[in-house]
């Protein structure tokens, strides 16, 4: 590994953090989080059945030379999700996340994204040969247009072992984003060594100029992991890196991506009803292992104080500072709580 590595280096900018309250925060918090960790600068995209086009809108208006924003599709019909999707855009989103058969399940909405020349943050673009062929024929069929890969890594390189997999890893407008790799079927514990080998993979064929950083703030804080971690994984890994790389996946390549040009104009409209009141999300895990889940209305109080405490000089696993939580209750529950104090 070059001692390059070593040597200051360009700000971080962070591919791929989530925003949208309740269950991922409002737009306050995320760019707090950025602050406070050391992030120069982020994409923030909408996570699943959280369509807070708002928080997009307030980020992006509030920071516009440092934020860019990702929206989601969503909706009941086809024509809720396309409506969600320009909602998004109009409040100036660069592009789509789409999670499992979204792509295949909304070709308006990729023509719409296609001919704009706009990104699509696909999860997982090996999902299956039908999807992999898919994106193919969209970024031949439009140009302009390119795709973005978070969590792209996973345990079974052989999933890497078809003529697919490789032609849209070697595409010039495919980026792997090197994301939640604590949840991505590791057998070992940090820095989940196992996982060298895809990431390997990655870099061969993507290059260290198709691959990005991104944290999953906030989900990182349910299985117990900080921003700053995140982005020295690829070092403690040990991944053999060539001069500059490291620099350019965990900045310089967002920086010439999405920062380099001016913000995309963002305009907030009424919205539909059913759009504006969407349902609470599910409930949050404590942490990886627990087969405890915090119901949203417990878990967004917790959330709001635990953002606020956690910091790179005190760092706190969010299931360090729940128990800290109860520790506090039950002491005040104790009968000798008064002799206890003396």
């Amino acid at each position: 590994m070059s001692d390059a590595l070593d040597t200051p280096r360009p700000p971080a900018i962070d591919a791929y953090m989530h925003v949208g309250s309740p269950r991922f925060g409002t737009a306050e918090q995320a760019l707090a989080a950025c602050d406070t960790w050391g992030v120069h600068a982020a994409v923030l995209v909408l996570g699943p059945r959280v369509p807070d086009i708002a928080a997009l809108h307030r980020a992006l208006t509030m920071r516009p030379e440092r934020i860019r924003t990702v929206g989601i599709p969503y909706g009941d019909t086809a024509e809720q999700r396309l409506a969600c999707v320009d909602a998004c855009l109009d409040a100036g989103a660069i592009g789509i996340r789409l999670q499992g058969d979204e792509p295949l399940a909304n070709p308006r909405v990729m023509a719409r994204l296609g001919a704009a020349g706009l990104w699509a943050y696909a999860t997982d673009p090996l999902h299956s040969p039908r999807h992999t062929a898919l994106l193919l024929e969209w970024l031949a069929r439009y140009p302009e247009a390119r795709i973005g890969a978070p969590h792209f890594v996973d345990l079974d390189v052989r999933r890497l072992d078809t003529p697919l997999a490789e032609e849209l890893m070697r595409h010039p407008r495919f980026h792997a984003i090197l994301s939640r790799q604590g949840q991505k079927g590791s057998r070992e514990l940090y820095p989940f060594c196992d996982l060298r080998p895809w990431v390997e993979r990655v870099l061969a064929w993507c290059g260290p100029e198709r691959t990005l950083w991104g944290s999953e703030y906030p989900v990182i804080y349910w299985r117990g992991e900080q921003i700053d971690q995140t982005r020295r994984w690829l070092l403690d890994l040990q991944v053999d890196l060539p001069e500059g790389a490291y620099a350019a996946i965990t900045g310089g390549n967002a920086q010439r991506l999405f920062f380099d040009d001016p913000a995309p104009s963002a305009t907030i409209r009424e919205l539909p009803a059913w759009l504006q009141a969407y349902p609470q999300p599910g409930p949050v895990p404590l942490a990886p292992t627990s087969p405890v889940d915090l119901p949203m209305d417990v878990y967004q109080p917790l959330f709001d104080d635990y953002a606020q405490r956690n910091t790179p000089e005190a760092p706190l696993t969010f299931a360090e500072y729940c128990v800290q939580q109860l520790r506090e209750r039950a002491l005040a529950l104790r009968p000798d709580k008064g002799d206890a104090a003396k």
